[in-house]
């Protein structure tokens, strides 16, 4: 199977995310089935983008492939998946964190829920340490 795969398209919108990334919403034309088959057994895999308003050609398209074939591209390290998932439940409860003083509703920002989540898995594995 290919590890890339190249289509004509342009950027529809771009938003910010909270923890400073981006997320692009690509349009295309009607696309060849194969095409289509091929965009979606890249979903969710990291790779590279390569945005052109030229077209692109085969020896373009074979350097790129080339270059992504043996590039390191390593997965998320442990620590960033694990920042990644806290992250998604931190939105997932935010603002629905109750304050037991007053049991009014109390928004923490996600440093501040990150910092917690991680010493309370920290004081967790240290009770395994006695």
């Amino acid at each position: 199977m290919k590890n890339s795969v190249v289509f004509e398209g342009g950027i529809d919108k771009v938003s910010t995310l909270a923890d400073g990334s981006l997320r692009i919403y690509v349009g295309t034309p009607e696309l060849p089935s194969e095409t289509m088959v091929n965009v979606f057994s890249l979903i969710k895999k990291p790779g590279y983008v390569l945005i052109s308003t030229n077209t692109i050609n085969q020896d373009q398209i074979d350097a790129v492939e080339k270059a992504t074939t043996n590039a390191e591209f390593s997965e998320k390290t442990p620590s960033q998946r694990m920042r990644g998932v806290m992250y998604k439940l931190w939105e997932k409860t935010q603002p629905k964190t109750l304050n037991g003083d007053t049991g009014e509703m109390e928004y923490v920002e996600f440093d501040l829920f990150y910092k917690r989540q991680m010493n309370k898995i920290i004081d967790h594995f240290k009770t395994k340490l006695d």
